[in-house]
């Protein structure tokens, strides 16, 4: 008799697992191959690119590319020259943190600004000299360990209005709510 049970309460057992189980294995069969499309579609036809501005004189094109990622956006800032042979990483952005937002050229084509929800990065495309400027507030772990923890935002991020080029070698940005132009003049701030 108890053997009979014993049966029964397995038999109930897999028709409950069962379907749970074969529901993922579908999944699997369904995420992996779509992770990994992304990644032979990255080896065939390279990164895709997701905004992309050339400079007012036409010599440079500023551009945003998104590589695959389990935990998406996985962009990376980018300047080229127009001739397409010669290129300059600027910044990788914070996976699964920090996106693209605006691209703009100074308009004697000498400085460009990445602003992306946590950062302006300006750069000096005579000599790649970079300066970023932090718009997020601190992130705070929810554990005091620096590996396996999870993390929030620590607040809003200070938001863009505006971008300027008030004079030559800076630019000035206007945040939402404040009526204050923020001057930075980066050829004070980095050196050649």
């Amino acid at each position: 008799m108890n053997s009979e049970r014993s049966n029964k309460n397995i038999g109930i057992r897999l028709l409950v697992f069962l379907p749970l189980i074969a529901l993922c294995i579908l999944l699997v069969l369904i995420a992996v191959p779509l992770f990994a499309f992304g990644y032979v579609d990255v080896i065939l036809h390279g990164p895709k690119v997701v905004l992309s501005v050339p400079s007012p004189d036409g010599n440079y094109e500023a551009y945003v590319e998104e590589a695959p990622s389990i935990d998406p956006p996985n962009q990376s800032l980018f300047v080229e020259r127009s001739n397409k042979l010669y290129f300059m990483l600027i910044a990788d952005l914070a996976e699964d943190i920090d996106s693209i937002e605006q691209i703009v050229w100074s308009p004697d084509s000498q400085f460009v600004v990445f602003h992306s929800h946590h950062y302006l990065t300006a750069t000096r495309v005579s000599d790649w000299q970079t300066v970023r400027i932090y718009l997020g507030k601190e992130w705070r772990r929810s554990q005091p360990r620096r590996h396996h923890t999870t993390f929030t935002s620590g607040g809003v991020s200070r938001q863009v209005k505006a971008i300027e080029f008030p004079q030559a070698g800076s630019f000035a940005y206007q945040l939402i709510g404040d009526d204050k132009l923020y001057t930075v003049d980066i050829d004070s701030l980095v050196q050649p």
